[in-house]
């Protein structure tokens, strides 16, 4: 009833400011019931099937195609089929550097298709391959833009067949339209798709259709560029997947005893069961279901370490969140969210807290996108057992890429005690690629007394946007976030401020005759006030030029101006003392990144200056090595050396990672993951087996443990691990 309610509100207000989808989109072959998928693409009825018209677009827009692509589209009642014939000039520099599922990096070849099944320009899946015929999906959300828009922890159902020979390699692929959400308009159903095609060594993209690079970084996985194709026939898919899963293995904790004088050791062995169901309630309307949800296969956050007084951000990784992640977001700046799934499940030291189950259900209705989750967690020893609840919904109006919507979130625990927030938001695009949004949300809490007209439990958002890359662009905002707003179902890094962000940008594209792809200024940054005083409580701002290469190389030299004003003392690493007082800053900041052509791919930091009232110098390397296609090496060590002379208080700080990974086939690999934190002395290890002989059908082996650097520092002695664990989990999918 409350949905329909709201349904009706919209409709009445917004209901015909809607744009009539386009009417050029363009028709896609439809093959035969024999039609075969085998990966021959060189006869049968791809013969008769006009071929893509492709542009490159980078390393210059529009320019010759270095080298033959032909690319053809085809659909049936049950998949769309995607072939390619890549023909190169030069097959044996050809780069394969990956057999890993969901493997990232640009030192490899690429081929696939961005869909946007519900052609809201919003929201969209990618399905890419190698020429080892290793499979890369990826979920996108807000038009690819803003801070980290691809998710590629996202999974799903599709097939891929790789041939390489001596004139180049060729891809047959097919996504079946049970595993996309979409609905049939008229009985026509219509989907943006971007397809391309990614050469590694020269840092060349061809795509259909043209999508220009002055729209940013991310332009090719934008949904609003896609080219509408129409499918028509198409009977309605209800699918029923039903995946149960066993787990078993062995774990050991080591605890400081009541009296505080020595450490325990608690073993038990492992043993659970539980399932995950992804029902087609129609079409374009579907519900996943979990009970007793384990995420024993997840990979280990990384480590970090907190130089600041605020909280840290770990991204959300688990499956269950992943899907159509995009309709839940409710961003309030870079990081800050009315909606993060972390919340669910993990405590604020990072521990698990058993999920006994949940629910949610997606979905679109003409232009509504609708989404609700409902979790119910356990207890420990530290938290109650809770329910966490988030309902959303947002409509399109005034033309394709504006939208309104209105998030609820609530955590109510078995105490009573409960969070409830709501928040309403318009993302309105004016002006050609300027882009005003306004946002205002509430927060009540158990004790409060609910006040409508405060602005003390309320936060509101505005900023304006040109989401453009090409000569002068620009981002500024204005929020405000109430003394008694809080989400606990959400991530606030800041408390009780006023904040003014902006960023002024300026590029030049010099064309094919220059070896810069561009190159330009920028000064960014952003201030907050404590509400009620009018006086800074920080502000910050970077001032920088940079210059990116045609083949993937970037250079980024800049400063930084900071100001902080400290009225509470905080510890830094539990070592330094910020003390009370107001302190401005400078720092020198240059970011680099090697070209992307080549198997070894370097990317850093550096930075040094003032911090506080002393200096701080760091430095972050990440090399990463694509040794072949069966091994690859990552390897990230940050430094910071710190130092407050006045009060005699330094200290360095390190952290390293080193992932390791052996892929036998696109089926079988094994991963490493060691890491080392210098502030808590401690190694952290992560070996993983996966075995995915097909999609749905899984076998983790999975080995977690953590080793005390130095046991002696403390009375009485560490023990040498704090914990370590060994589990197998077995996972199938039964599709209905």
């Amino acid at each position: 009833m409350f949905t329909r309610c709201l349904l009706l509100i919209f409709s009445f207000f917004f209901g015909n400011l809607v744009e009539a989808v386009a009417e050029d989109a363009a028709p896609v072959n439809r093959v035969s019931p024999s039609f075969k998928f085998d990966g021959i693409i060189s006869d049968g009825e791809w013969d008769n099937i006009i071929p893509l018209d492709l542009s490159m677009q980078i390393p210059v827009f529009m320019g010759e195609k270095t080298e033959k692509s032909i690319i053809k589209m085809a659909y049936d009642d049950s998949y769309i089929y995607l072939s390619g014939a890549l023909y190169d000039s030069e097959v044996d520099k050809i780069q394969a550097n990956t057999k890993e599922r969901d493997g990232q990096t640009a030192s490899t070849e690429w081929f696939g298709m961005v869909i946007d099944s519900y052609n809201d320009k919003q929201n969209a899946l990618g399905f890419f391959t190698t020429p080892t015929g290793s499979r890369f999906d990826v979920a996108v959300q807000n038009d690819a833009g803003g801070r980290e828009p691809l998710n590629t922890s996202w999974n799903n159902f599709w097939d891929v067949q790789v041939n390489v020979n001596e004139e180049g390699w060729f891809v047959e692929m097919r996504v079946p339209f049970s595993s996309l959400q979409y609905q049939i308009v008229d009985g026509k159903l219509t989907m943006g798709i971007t397809v391309w095609r990614y050469i590694a060594r020269k840092n060349e993209v061809q795509m259909c259709p043209a999508i220009s690079p002055d729209l940013g970084d991310q332009a090719m996985w934008r949904p609003s560029q896609a080219k509408e194709y129409v499918f028509e026939g198409i009977k309605q898919k209800k699918p029923l997947y039903i995946t149960p899963y066993l787990l078993g293995g062995y774990s050991k904790l080591n605890e400081l005893n009541g009296q505080g004088t020595a450490y325990t050791s608690e073993s038990n062995f492992v043993r659970n069961v539980g399932l995950d169901a992804k029902i087609g309630i129609t079409n374009n309307f579907t519900l996943d279901l979990t009970v007793n949800t384990d995420f024993a296969q997840v990979e280990a956050d990384d480590q970090q370490i907190n130089l600041s007084r605020f909280s840290l951000f770990f991204p959300e990784k688990r499956l269950f969140f992943q899907e159509r992640s995009g309709i839940f977001s409710f961003r309030i700046g870079s990081r800050n969210n009315l909606f993060y799934s972390r919340r669910i499940g993990i405590d604020e030291d990072g521990n698990s807290i058993p999920i006994i189950g949940g629910a949610r259900l997606t979905g679109r209705k003409n232009d509504w996108d609708i989404g609700l989750i409902s979790m119910q967690t356990g207890s420990t020893d530290s938290v109650v057992t809770s329910n966490y609840s988030v309902f959303r919904v947002k409509k399109r109006v005034l033309n394709e890429n504006s939208d309104v919507g209105l998030l609820v979130t609530n955590r109510i625990d078995a105490n009573g005690k409960f969070n409830t927030v709501y928040g309403v938001d318009g993302n309105l695009q004016i002006l050609g690629d300027h882009l005003l949004s306004i946002k205002f949300a509430q927060a009540f809490n158990q004790g409060v007394q609910a006040n409508l007209l405060s602005a003390d439990p309320s936060m509101f958002w505005v900023s304006m946007v040109r989401r453009s890359q090409k000569g002068f662009t620009y981002a500024g905002s204005l929020s405000r976030l109430g003394k008694d707003f809080n989400s606990d179902v959400g991530f606030i890094n800041q408390e009780n401020y006023v904040r003014q962000g902006i960023r002024l940008q300026y590029n030049w594209f010099p064309g094919k005759d220059s070896k810069l792809f561009r190159h330009g200024p920028t000064i960014r940054g952003a201030s907050f006030w404590r509400n009620g005083v009018n006086k800074y409580n920080q502000a910050f701002y970077t001032g920088n030029y940079g210059f990116r290469w045609k083949n993937g190389a970037s250079l980024t030299p800049g400063i930084r101006l900071q100001y902080d004003d400290i009225t509470e003392s905080f510890d830094i690493a539990d070592i330094a003392t910020i003390p009370i007082r107001s302190y401005l800053y400078t720092s020198a900041i240059t970011e680099f990144a090697s070209p992307t052509s080549s198997p070894f791919i370097v990317n850093g930091e550096i930075q040094s200056g003032r911090f506080f009232d002393g200096i701080k110098h760091s430095l972050k390397i990440s090399p990463v090595y694509n040794i072949s296609s069966s091994l690859r090496m990552d390897f990230t060590y940050e430094f910071n050396s710190v130092n407050f002379s006045s009060r005699n208080q330094k200290f360095d700080t390190h952290i390293a990672r080193l992932k390791g990974l052996v892929m036998f086939s696109t089926k079988l690999s094994v991963s490493a993951f060691v890491q080392y934190n210098s502030l808590d002395n401690l190694f952290l290890g992560n070996i993983r087996l996966r075995y995915n002989p097909k999609e749905g059908n899984d076998l983790f082996i999975v080995y977690n443990t953590d080793v005390n650097g130095d046991r002696a520092e403390f009375n009485p002695m560490l023990p040498v691990t704090n914990q370590g664990s060994v589990l197998v989990k077995y996972s199938y999918t039964f599709r209905l």
